[in-house]
């Protein structure tokens, strides 16, 4: 029986091994339409997901790791994508809720103020970036935002200070503050 990471697993054979099972991962997030830039972070949540089932008493031993790892792969990019796509409807709202202001004009330095924190939101990570446009876009509390994201409350207090603090560190380093 093969280890990984100290686990051992039923049916695994002398073969398989985490680099063939990374792998292996790797193309099945890559085809489900993962980016590259993402692929560590889906093996990593397939990785964890393994250990939880594994470590959980009352479940059934796992008989095929590849093929449950390959399934769990494929759930991570369906998670991957509908994630995306919420975070592209928020985006698309926005825009069309900017367009619709444009009757009323606004002063250069207020478009430039706009797009400059577009580009520092833009370079925070996804989970920050999230809080931060429900929080202060769609005008949502705290209690909403873990609801919506299905997420404690905690969580998204940690969140929105953490990303308030790298959002006016950015703004900072770009001198618009």
């Amino acid at each position: 029986m093969a280890a990984w990471h100290g686990v051992r697993r039923a049916g695994s054979d002398a073969r398989s091994s985490p680099r063939s099972e990374d792998a292996s991962v790797r193309a099945v997030l890559a085809l489900g339409g993962v980016p590259w830039t993402d692929l560590d972070d889906g093996v990593q949540q397939v990785k964890l997901r393994l250990l939880e089932a594994e470590a959980d008493p009352v479940r059934e031993e796992i008989r095929n790791p590849a093929a449950w790892q390959a399934v769990v792969a494929s759930r991570v990019a369906a998670d991957w994508h509908r994630s995306r796509s919420r975070e592209e409807g928020l985006r698309e709202r926005l825009a069309a809720r900017w367009a619709r202001s444009d009757s009323v004009r606004h002063p250069q330095a207020d478009r430039v103020l706009a797009l400059s924190v577009a580009d520092a939101l833009d370079g925070l990570d996804a989970s920050h970036r999230q809080v931060l446009t429900l929080r202060f876009y769609s005008d949502m509390t705290v209690r909403q935002i873990a609801q919506h994201l299905d997420i404690p409350e905690g969580t998204v207090k940690s969140r929105l200070h953490t990303a308030t603090s790298a959002l006016r560190s950015k703004l900072r380093d770009m001198e618009v503050i």
